[in-house]
């Protein structure tokens, strides 16, 4: 039976100075991990900077080994004839290497030799990452190197051992040219595991000479604030570790934005929190507050707007508005992430309800020559005296009906899409089912929020932790000097808060909850749920063409509403 594989990845936190490390290095008959065959492998064990083994093992490649590889090496077919074959050797290997942390200069070379073998021999693969010295050198010692070959960083570091092309003496020499490489990084603030692999990960021009600046951060989960040299917010963002999180970006990182981001830190501020649902909400709370210029996600809000249906005006028509207002008696759909969006659904209603979509001013005597959508009977057409009062309110509350009760509303949307693609009207047909999309959705997102929203409720997280929300807004979720404080938050959801409760929505989906204490139960309407849920699983899965030789749905990646007809 075979044995487990060593495991490689270890807390991220972990001290260096803690940490077992096996420096490999491994002598081929080639280039290529799938047609060539290993012929050695030496390892050496350290515990921190303290050497504490070292393995070695010529392995027969059960094939004839290229005279220019046995020159380079000094292996030839007489050296291995009777060594062990990589079946053999490989369970000592892995035995020896159990709980370590795999080292080499050029990891991928190794790796993918060891994987490959392993995966042929039946054995699960190393667990990434690895440790690359020569990926590490050209982040700690590069330009002072004019190139980070072994030889070189050998040369540079004074190794004891000199490289030769045999597996032992290159492990022993790559060794330590880690030990070297580490005593650099302790230097420039590489302390922990975490911090290494991010070193050994990241691109770009490294910020070492700020490093210095998350020295003093926790390491638990929180969010991170930015500051340039006055006080004012550039970034903000979440972490699991603040510290690795903050460190990673002075590591180095080849996008622009990054670069010139960490080129105007001068100051940064943390925010502790006890789990990762405050994290995300004090995290959004700060980026709409203060509109940090480096944030790009929190912001999308600004473009967020509503469906709104107000009773109240005498002849009440659809319209799309960027803001709510939670006093008034209209009903609003949404927020959706953008006009166009909003449009979709909008058009979706029309379809369904002959509601007038004229954006002319009317009062209760207002007259004018009908549109051609009077004419063909989609419009009831209060302008010219087709429909009274009585009549144009009672369809009015139909529509506000249908969007609390949406099955039939949905099943005749579904209904005409279909006839569509049955008709081979395709691209009518997938205008059709984007506008359905658009539509149930955010029928969908109102009733998980409705009872999010409607007074205070009292959560048990999956570890334990104690939740409470007060009409969606999550009370723990405030900055010590009051940063990041939120009100509660009530229905309609405004734009700059809906990003907030998109979070705790998610959240609440995603892990194991506890209602504790509630003042409206966790409910919803029955009526059009299963309708919802069908209707967007369907379109997501594309199997939204059973119409008979409908032919299916051309599907295009961003669709353009249609004009609104007058």
């Amino acid at each position: 039976m075979p044995l487990e594989p060593v495991q490689t990845v270890l807390g991220d936190a972990i001290p260096l100075d803690d940490v077992s490390f096996v420096v490999v290095d491994l002598e081929t008959t080639g280039g290529s991990p799938v047609d060539d065959a290993i012929t050695e492998i030496g390892a050496v064990r350290f515990r921190g900077v303290e050497r504490t083994g070292s393995f070695q093992s010529l392995v027969d490649p059960m094939r004839p080994i290229p005279h220019y590889i046995a020159r380079l090496t000094g292996i030839d077919d007489r050296l291995v004839a009777g060594a062990p074959s990589l079946a053999q050797v490989l369970p000592s290997f892995l035995e020896f290497a159990r709980g370590a942390v795999i080292v080499a200069h050029n990891a991928s070379f190794d790796m993918g030799f060891l994987n490959a073998n392993l995966l042929r021999l039946d054995y699960q693969p190393l667990p990434a990452p690895a440790v690359c010295t020569a990926k590490l050198a050209r982040r700690l010692v590069w330009p002072d190197v004019p190139n980070v070959k072994l030889r070189t960083l050998a040369s540079y570091f004074r190794t004891r051992t000199e490289p030769v092309h045999r597996a032992l003496e290159d492990a022993e020499a790559t060794g330590e040219v880690l030990q070297g490489l580490l005593d650099v990084g302790r230097h420039l603030g590489i302390h922990t595991l975490g911090e290494l692999f991010h070193a050994c990960s990241a691109r770009g021009r490294p910020h070492f000479a700020k490093i210095a600046l998350a020295d003093d951060l926790p390491r638990g989960p929180g969010v991170y604030v930015f500051r340039d040299r006055s006080g004012g917010i550039l970034y903000v963002g979440k972490a699991k570790d603040l510290r690795a999180r903050v460190k990673s970006y002075f590591y180095g990182d080849e996008r622009k934005k990054v670069a010139d981001l960490v080129a105007c830190v001068a100051t940064i501020d943390a925010v502790s929190t006890p789990n990762e649902l405050e994290a995300l909400i004090v995290e959004i709370r700060l980026i709409v507050q203060h509109l940090p210029r480096f944030n790009a996600h929190g912001k999308r809000w600004r473009r967020f707007a509503y469906v709104k249906l107000d009773p109240s005006e005498a002849w009440p028509r659809l319209k799309i508005v960027r803001s709510v207002a939670g006093d008034d008696v209209a009903t609003y759909l949404g927020p959706f992430s953008s006009s166009a969006r909003a449009t979709l659904a909008k058009e979706a209603l029309e379809e369904a309800f002959r509601i007038r979509r004229c954006t002319r001013p009317m009062g209760r005597r207002t007259r004018f020559a009908p549109c051609a959508l009077a004419d063909m009977d989609r419009c009831l057409a209060p302008c010219d005296d087709r429909s009274d009062p009585a009549r144009y309110g009672a369809l009015v509350q139909e529509m506000r009906g249908a969007l609390a009760a949406p099955a039939h509303l949905l099943r005749a949307l579904e209904a005409r899409m279909l006839a569509l693609a049955a008709q081979e009207r395709f691209e009518e047909a997938a205008l059709a089912r984007e506008r359905v999309r658009a539509l149930a959705d955010a029928l969908s997102r109102m009733r998980s929020d409705r009872w999010l929203t409607a007074g205070r409720l009292v959560l048990r997280g999956p570890d334990g932790e104690r939740l409470v929300l007060e009409r969606g807004s999550l009370e723990q979720a405030t900055h010590p000097d009051g940063l990041g404080a939120g009100d509660p938050i009530g229905a309609p959801v405004p734009r700059d808060r809906a990003d907030e409760l998109s979070v705790v929505r998610t959240w609440v989906r995603r892990h194991d909850v506890r209602v504790l204490e509630c003042d409206v139960p966790p409910a919803e309407p029955v009526d059009g749920g299963a309708d919802i849920e069908r209707l967007l699983r369907q379109i997501a899965t594309g199997d939204d063409h059973r119409a008979p030789h409908a032919g299916g749905l051309r599907r295009r990646s961003r669709p353009e509403p249609t004009p609104a007809r007058r």
